[in-house]
């Protein structure tokens, strides 16, 4: 039997309406899980990957999501298996593996196009230029990582925006790699119509060079990893 991406929907209220976009690219099966209404497995053997989506929530000792999640991502960590965090699960995992000081979390949020600059080599980054344009709406980051993950990206405000773990096939992004174009329009203007300060953008109009394929070959290169030994 051929086994699943599994996608762990963090998602607050609503389920997540753009999870299909996790792997548009990528012919393989899927199971989508929302944290609030189900369990989360405690087997991974039927999961080839796994995606922890963003959320609404944050990383944080009252966080009943990031108490869900955290023991499948101490299992998948020592099972090897391929994990990617997105926002929320970027930050979920650097919690995980260390503690929740790793997480700053924001008055005020940083919604928009963003400049991300490749740090260092990363398999993730594979066949991507050295920097590049995509989507963040956020409240929260990382603030320091445990031993075990390297920093790869950074922001233009030197915020950390994807990590990989040393021998695992883990990996983090802050940005939203799964957002369209078009999605990242609808989330500026939402925000816009709530008369939110310019201040909260770091990009409000989307950059003569934003091209969301790239960002969105993170996802693939991630897909093309296996389970490591």
């Amino acid at each position: 039997m051929s086994k699943k991406i599994l996608i762990i929907d963090n998602s607050i209220q609503t389920k997540c309406e753009r999870c299909s976009q996790f792997h548009r690219h990528f012919s393989s099966e899927s199971s989508v899980i929302h944290t609030i209404d189900r369990k989360l497995p405690k087997h991974l053997d039927y999961y080839s990957h796994i995606i922890l989506t963003g959320s609404a929530a944050h990383v944080n000792e009252v966080s009943d999501i990031y108490k869900r999640i955290r023991p499948l991502i101490l299992r998948a960590e020592k099972e090897g298996i391929p994990l990617m965090g997105i926002c929320f699960g970027f930050q979920a995992i650097v919690a995980a593996l260390s503690d929740l000081t790793s997480i700053d979390h924001y008055v005020y949020p940083e919604i928009g196009w963003t400049k991300i600059y490749i740090k260092h080599p990363s398999t993730i980054f594979k066949g991507l230029p050295d920097n590049f344009y995509a989507f963040e709406n956020h409240l929260s980051s990382v603030r320091t990582l445990p031993s075990q993950l390297n920093a790869t990206a950074v922001s233009l405000k030197k915020n950390i925006q994807a990590i990989e773990h040393k021998s695992k096939p883990i990996y983090g992004v802050q940005f939203h790699p799964e957002y369209t174009a078009y999605r990242g329009e609808a989330t500026v203007s939402r925000w816009l119509k709530r008369r939110v300060p310019f201040r909260w953008f770091t990009n409000i109009h989307k950059p003569p060079r934003y091209n969301p394929e790239i960002s969105e070959k993170v996802l693939n290169n991630f897909f093309e990893q296996s389970k490591s030994s």
